[in-house]
């Protein structure tokens, strides 16, 4: 008898961080810098490890929407491949970003 179906594995980088892990880790890091009084030292520390894990999802993100396709149908019945396009409007999550897709 077989298992219950997983969802997709996560894509581990180079340095065994996934995308879902690099969120998680800056939610804490903001957690922790709302929270707590801490040293300044340790403020920079958590400033610059939290640009490094936005830069990395950023990253991520950008790759997630190169591979996103969808399949047109022509009016005279054939398929085409094209690429996905955000639509920006009202309500969108989106809206937030600037004009290049970019949220950070």
């Amino acid at each position: 008898m077989k298992g219950k179906k997983k969802g997709a594995e996560p894509v581990l980088s180079r340095n065994g961080l996934t995308f879902e892990s690099a969120i998680q880790r800056l939610e804490k890091i903001v957690t922790d810098m709302e929270e707590a009084e801490l040293p300044l030292e340790d403020v920079l520390k958590n400033y610059e490890e939290g640009t490094r894990l936005v830069r990395f999802c950023s990253q991520k993100l950008d790759e997630a929407e190169k591979k996103i396709e969808i399949l047109t149908k022509k009016t005279d019945g054939s398929v085409a491949l094209e690429p996905f396009k955000v639509e920006r409007g009202e309500g969108n999550e989106q809206d937030s970003a600037d004009e290049s897709g970019k949220l950070f």
